[in-house]
C-alpha cells in the first residue's frame, strides 16, 4: 500500500504550502489546507486497494458529490450525474480506461466533499451532502477570494482566500500523490510542489526576507524527504533496510553493507547547496531576482516597444515601502511657494461599484509632446490658482519598478522631456495621469502645473456637479452603507456647504485622540471597524475611509497614489524616496475641480512627510474646522517615516493589516523604529554566553539531584570528567576511575592534598558502581572544586577562557546532536522502523526459556 510514501508526499505538500504564509495572513487557510491534504492522502490510499473495494469507494464518494446534479432541474444535469456514478461503478469490471477515471473521480470527489463540509456545511443536507445552494455558496466564496488577487500581499485570510488556498493545495496534493506514489516518479513530483512556491518567489526575495527563505527551506526539505522515502522503498527490493539503530547480531549478519555515511553525506551536501542558493542572493546586493517571464526590461534598456501591463498602484507603492532601507526614487527642483504641500501624483483610483478601488479603464488620451494639455477638469478660468515649474530627475536605477506612470504635480499643463525621451508618453483626458505603455527610466522632464488655491469665497461658491462626475465618482454601493452614512451625517452635522463638510471630515480624522497612526499590530479589516472600534491604521485606511464618507455626504471623491513632497536637499532641490510613497483622497467641487485633502496624521506621530493643503487648514463659514496639530505646519519632516502601502481587499470595506517585518526596521514614526541591530547583537551575545551558562546550569542540576551518597559520587565523577574535558585533559570513556586519577595527577602535577581529593572522588565512584554500600559523599563537592581549581592553574589562559565561555563538555554534545538532526530523514525513517518492530514484537508470543 506504500503508506510511507503516501504520508511523505502529504508532508512534502504541506511543507511546500508554508510559502503561502508570505501571501495570506492568519492561519485559517493552513488548517483548511491540512484537512485537504489529509483527505487527498486517504483518497489515494483507498484508490490503491484495487478491485471492488476501490470501485465501491469511488462510487460512494461520487454519488454524494453529484447530488446537486441528480437533484437538478434539467435532464442534462441528471444524466451527467448518473453517467459519473456509472463510470465509477463500472471501474470494477474494467481494466483500462474506467479504473483511471475512477482514480481521478475518487480524488476529486473526496476533495470537493471536504471543501463543501469545511466552507458550506450550513447550506448542505446534514452538513455533508452538497446541494445546489452549497455549490453556489462555494462559487461566491471563490469569486470573492479571487477578487483579492490584484492587491499587495500579505492579504488577510478571508474565507474566500481560505477556500482557494485549500482547493489549490488539495489539487497539488492530488498531482503529487499521483506522480510520486502511483507513478513512482518522486523526482517529477517536484513540479507540482514548485507550483505552491512559484507565486511568492515571483516577488523580490529581498523584500520578503526571512519568511520566504524559511518557507523555501521547508519546501526543499519536503521534496528531499520524498526522494529519500522512495529511495528506501526501492532499496528494500535489494535487501534489508539500513538504519541508524543498533540491531541484533542476527540482523547485523543478514544486512548488507553500511551505506549510512554515504547517504547522510549526500543529503547534507544537497541541503548545503540549497542553503547557499538561498543565502547568497540575500547577502549580495548585486544579485537580483530573475524575471523568468520577461515582464521587466534588461538592465539599461529604455523599454523600446516592450509592452507592460498597467500596474496595481498600491502594489507598486507597497513594494517601495518594503525596501529594507529607503531608496531614492527621484529628485526635483520647484518654484512652488510651499514645496512641502506639492504632492507628486501618479495614479488615480475609483471605486468600481463592485468590490474594489482600481485604476479606471483606458480612456481617450493626448500626447505630451509639443502641445498644451487640457485644463484640469472642473477648474474655472477665474478661480484662484498657482502655476509652478517642477523639474524632475528619475535615476536609471531608482530602487523601484520601471516607470510607466510619471510622478508630477497636479494638474500638468505642459510637460517637456530631454531630447529623445518624450516619445510615447500620454495624458489621460479624464484623470490627467501621465503614462506610457513601455518601461522607462533615466528620465529628466519639466512639468508646468496649475493647482487650484481657492479663496474662502470660491470655496463656498455653489455650482452644479457635471453628470459624468456624479455618475462616476459619487455613488457608493459597498458594504455597511447605512451605518457609514449615519457616521458621515453625524460628523458633518452643522456643515452647510460641501467644502465645510469636507473640512469636517478631515478634522474628524486628524483631531488628537480620535485616531492613532499605527504601523504594527492587528489593524482593522473594514471601514466600519476602522471608524468605530479599532481607530488605528495608516494612509490607506485614512484615505479610503474619508473618500467613502465624502461620497455619502454628496461629495464626489477618488483616491490618488503617488509621493509626498519628500525632504529638502539644497538650493530648492528636494529628494523623494521609497518611504515617501503615499495615498490621499481628492474631492470634487464646482469651479475648483479636484482638491487634495490629508486625513492621515503627520509628523513624528504619523506619516512624517504628509502635510495638509493650505486651503484646508482654516475653517470656512458655517462649519468644519481646522486640522489637528501638526497638519497645518509646513516644513521638513522626519526622513524615512511613512506608512506602509497596502491594498484594499474585497472592496473598500476590506483593509489589509500590517506589512512584513522589513518595514519596521526603518521607521522613525509611529512609536519608533524596530531596533534590528540591537536584537542581532543581543542574539549574538546570547549565543556566546549560552554554552558557559549551560555548563553552570548542568553542574547545579547534578548536585541538586544527588540525594544520597551514591548520587553524590556519580555527580562528583561526572563533574570531574566534564571539567577535565573542558580544560583539555579528557580521556577515553573506557578509562577506569583509578587510571584517570593516576593520569591526571601526573599530567597536572597536583600537590598532595589535591591528589587525595582526586583519589577520594575516584574511590567513591568505584564504590558507587560496584560495592553494596557507597562511601560517604559529604566532602565530594568540595573535593571537586579543589581538583578543578588545581587543574585550571596548570592550564593555559586560552584553555581557561575556553572552559568558561565554550566548555567542550557542553559544545561537543550539542554539535553531535546537530549532526544527528541534520540527518533528519534517516532518523525519522529509522524511528518508524523501530516503532513497527516494537509493535510487532509486542504482538508475538514470548519464547519459553
Amino acid at each position: 500500500m506504500r503508506y510511507r510514501l503516501t504520508i511523505t508526499a502529504a508532508l512534502a505538500v504541506l511543507a511546500a504550502s508554508f510559502s503561502l504564509f508570505t501571501l495570506i495572513g492568519g492561519a485559517g487557510w493552513l488548517w483548511a489546507s491540512v484537512g485537504a491534504v489529509i483527505v487527498v492522502a486517504a483518497a489515494g490510499l483507498a484508490s490503491r486497494v484495487g478491485g471492488i473495494p476501490s470501485a465501491a469507494t469511488a462510487t460512494g464518494l461520487m454519488l454524494i458529490a453529484v447530488m446537486p446534479l441528480l437533484a437538478g432541474s434539467t435532464w442534462l444535469e441528471r444524466i451527467g450525474g448518473v453517467a459519473l456514478v456509472g463510470a465509477m461503478a463500472g471501474s470494477a469490471a474494467s481494466r483500462r480506461i474506467l479504473p483511471a477515471v475512477a482514480v481521478a473521480g475518487t480524488y476529486l470527489a473526496a476533495l470537493f466533499l471536504y471543501l463543501n463540509l469545511a466552507f458550506a456545511a450550513g447550506a448542505s443536507w446534514g452538513w455533508i451532502i452538497p446541494t445546489a445552494r452549497s455549490v453556489r455558496h462555494l462559487g461566491r466564496l471563490a469569486s470573492a477570494g479571487y477578487a483579492e488577487h490584484i492587491y499587495a500581499p500579505p492579504v488577510p485570510g478571508v474565507r474566500g482566500l481560505e477556500l482557494i488556498a485549500a482547493a489549490g493545495v488539495g489539487a497539488v496534493a492530488i498531482l503529487t500523490d499521483l506522480i510520486a506514489v502511483r507513478l513512482r516518479s518522486p523526482a517529477v513530483a517536484g513540479l507540482p510542489l514548485l507550483v505552491l512556491f512559484s507565486v511568492p518567489v515571483a516577488t523580490d526575495v529581498k523584500n520578503v526576507g526571512l519568511g520566504l527563505t524559511l518557507a523555501f527551506c521547508l519546501g526543499i526539505t519536503g521534496y528531499l524527504a520524498l526522494l529519500t522515502a522512495d529511495g528506501r522503498d526501492r532499496l528494500r527490493l535489494w535487501g534489508r533496510l539500513v538504519t541508524v539503530w543498533q540491531e541484533t547480531p542476527e540482523e547485523e549478519d543478514s544486512r548488507g553493507p553500511d551505506t549510512r555515511a554515504l547517504a547522510a553525506s549526500g543529503r547534507r551536501i544537497g541541503l548545503a547547496a540549497v542553503a547557499l542558493a538561498v543565502i547568497v542572493p540575500l547577502a549580495l546586493p548585486s544579485v537580483k531576482a530573475h524575471d523568468l517571464f520577461g515582464t521587466n526590461p534588461a538592465p539599461g534598456s529604455t523599454g523600446g516597444t516592450i509592452q507592460v501591463a498597467a500596474p496595481v498602484p498600491l502594489v507598486v507603492m507597497q513594494k517601495q515601502l518594503l525596501e529594507q532601507t529607503p531608496e531614492p526614487v527621484l529628485t526635483y527642483t520647484t518654484d512652488a511657494k510651499a514645496p512641502p504641500q506639492q504632492y507628486l501624483q501618479m495614479y488615480v483610483m475609483n471605486y468600481d461599484g463592485k468590490s474594489a478601488w482600481t485604476l479606471p479603464g483606458r480612456t481617450a488620451s493626448i500626447s505630451l509632446t509639443g502641445q498644451v494639455l487640457p485644463t484640469a477638469p472642473g477648474l474655472a478660468p477665474d478661480t484662484n490658482s498657482a502655476v509652478t515649474h517642477t523639474t524632475v530627475t528619475i535615476g536609471k536605477d531608482n530602487g523601484s519598478a520601471p516607470v510607466s506612470y510619471l510622478p508630477a504635480p497636479y494638474a500638468p499643463e505642459i510637460v517637456t522631456f530631454d531630447p529623445g525621451q518624450g516619445a510615447g508618453w500620454q495624458e489621460s483626458n479624464s484623470t490627467l495621469m501621465l503614462y506610457a505603455f513601455k518601461p522607462d527610466a533615466g528620465l529628466h522632464y519639466t512639468v508646468i502645473s496649475r493647482t487650484a488655491q481657492p479663496t474662502p469665497a470660491e470655496r463656498e461658491a455653489g455650482g452644479k456637479i457635471p453628470a459624468s462626475v456624479r455618475r462616476t465618482y459619487l455613488s457608493y454601493p459597498g458594504p455597511d452603507r447605512a451605518q457609514l452614512a449615519k457616521i458621515a451625517a453625524r460628523i458633518t452635522k452643522g456643515a452647510g456647504t460641501p467644502f465645510n463638510r469636507a473640512l469636517a471630515l478631515q478634522k474628524y480624522f486628524t483631531k488628537p485622540g480620535n485616531f492613532k497612526y499605527a504601523l504594527r499590530g492587528k489593524l482593522p479589516d473594514t471601514v466600519l471597524q476602522f471608524l468605530t472600534t479599532d481607530k488605528r491604521g495608516f494612509c490607506q485606511q485614512f484615505a479610503f475611509s474619508m473618500a467613502v464618507l465624502a461620497r455619502l455626504v454628496g461629495i464626489p471623491s477618488r483616491v490618488a497614489v503617488g509621493y509626498t513632497a519628500g525632504s529638502p536637499l539644497r538650493n530648492n532641490t528636494w529628494q523623494v524616496t521609497t518611504s515617501d510613497a503615499h495615498a490621499w483622497p481628492e474631492l470634487y467641487f464646482p469651479r475648483t475641480g479636484w482638491l487634495r485633502f490629508e486625513p492621515t496624521p503627520s509628523g513624528p506621530g504619523g506619516q512624517g512627510t504628509a502635510t495638509s493643503p493650505g486651503y484646508s487648514t482654516a475653517s470656512a463659514n458655517g462649519g468644519g474646522g481646522s486640522t489637528g496639530p501638526g497638519q497645518s505646519v509646513i516644513g521638513p519632516s522626519v526622513p524615512g517615516s511613512t506608512g506602509p502601502g497596502k491594498a484594499t481587499v474585497g472592496g473598500i470595506n476590506k483593509l489589509i493589516g500590517e506589512p512584513g517585518g522589513a518595514v519596521f526596521g526603518q521607521r522613525g514614526a509611529a512609536g519608533g523604529g524596530f531596533p534590528v541591530e540591537l536584537v542581532v547583537l543581543l542574539v549574538i551575545a546570547a549565543l556566546l554566553i549560552a554554552p558557559g551558562l549551560g555548563r553552570l546550569a548542568t553542574r547545579r542540576r547534578r548536585w541538586l539531584g544527588a540525594g544520597d551518597d551514591a548520587g553524590r559520587a556519580h555527580a562528583a565523577w561526572r563533574e570531574l570528567t566534564c571539567d577535565l574535558v573542558d580544560l583539555g585533559l579528557g580521556g577515553a570513556a573506557s578509562e577506569s576511575p583509578r587510571a584517570l586519577a593516576r593520569r591526571v595527577s601526573a599530567a597536572a602535577g597536583l600537590d598532595q592534598p589535591t591528589r587525595e581529593a582526586l583519589n577520594r572522588i575516584a574511590a567513591a565512584e568505584e564504590r558507587a558502581r560496584y560495592a553494596r554500600t557507597p562511601a560517604a559523599g559529604a566532602s565530594l563537592q568540595a573535593d571537586g572544586r579543589s581538583v578543578r581549581r588545581a587543574v585550571a592553574r596548570q592550564a593555559t589562559g586560552r584553555q581557561r577562557w575556553r572552559a568558561r565561555l565554550l566548555p567542550a563538555s557542553t559544545v561537543n554534545p550539542a554539535g553531535a546532536w546537530l549532526r544527528e538532526a541534520a540527518d533528519v530523514f534517516s532518523w525519522l525513517d529509522a524511528a518508524g522502523l523501530r516503532m513497527r518492530r516494537t509493535v510487532a514484537g509486542a504482538g508475538r508470543p514470548r519464547r519459553a526459556d
